[in-house]
């Protein structure tokens, strides 16, 4: 949760500098930035066990972009993201992604619609903990439990569409397909996930 905090943090601070470089420069048209939480779904195997993971998944982050002309964005984001497993261990196991990287996307405004399509493009850490028997309720040593780290390089694609409430505020909602390249190949599990968020813009 510390962690999750900091990164917030980091996020809004970063949009903050985006945002007054973007208010003295004539080159930027704008730019916006806020948070986002997101579910999704999980599946695969690329564990030594054989066990098949396939579980909802769920997380939160945020972006800020600049707008460098009427149709053309680009900025950073960051998110974390957690898939709980069920299947073949004990309550507990968990799959967890950190990822963040360099955005670009196109944007059409039509009236207060605002359709875009985009990529991100930069790196993460994979963390899994598997604990196949024991209890995660009590204080007591697992013998029987395993923990991973794997770091990853993110192609991110991605597509949504913002709604202007009003001059400044936006509701957003996107859907994308991370793909995760590790030292093995194409990490998994993998799955489609959902963004929904609010999105400042100036």
């Amino acid at each position: 949760m510390k962690r999750h905090t900091l990164i917030i943090a980091i996020l809004l601070f970063f949009s903050g500098i985006v945002g007054a470089s973007a208010q003295e420069s004539k080159f930027i048209k704008g730019f916006s930035g806020g948070m986002m939480v997101h579910s999704g779904y999980q599946y695969g195997c690329d564990n030594p066990f054989g066990l098949e993971i396939s579980s909802p998944t769920f997380g939160i982050g945020g972006c800020a972009k600049l707008h460098l002309s009427d149709h053309f964005r680009t900025g950073f984001e960051g998110y974390f993201s957690t898939a709980p497993i069920r299947k073949g261990v004990e309550s507990g196991s968990h799959n967890k992604l950190f990822w963040t990287g360099m955005l670009a996307d196109l944007f059409w405004q039509r009236g207060r619609v605002i359709p875009f399509v985009g990529t991100t493009l930069g790196g993460g850490m994979e963390t899994s903990f598997l604990m196949f028997e024991g209890d995660k309720q009590d204080w007591t040593p697992e013998a029987n439990a395993v923990l991973h780290k794997q770091p990853f390089f993110a192609i991110d694609p991605y597509v949504g569409v913002e709604y202007a409430v009003g001059k400044a505020l936006r509701l957003m909602v996107k859907a994308d397909w991370m793909l995760a390249i590790n030292a093995d190949g194409l990490n998994r599990p993998m799955g489609p996930r959902v963004y929904f968020g609010c999105i400042f813009a100036h």
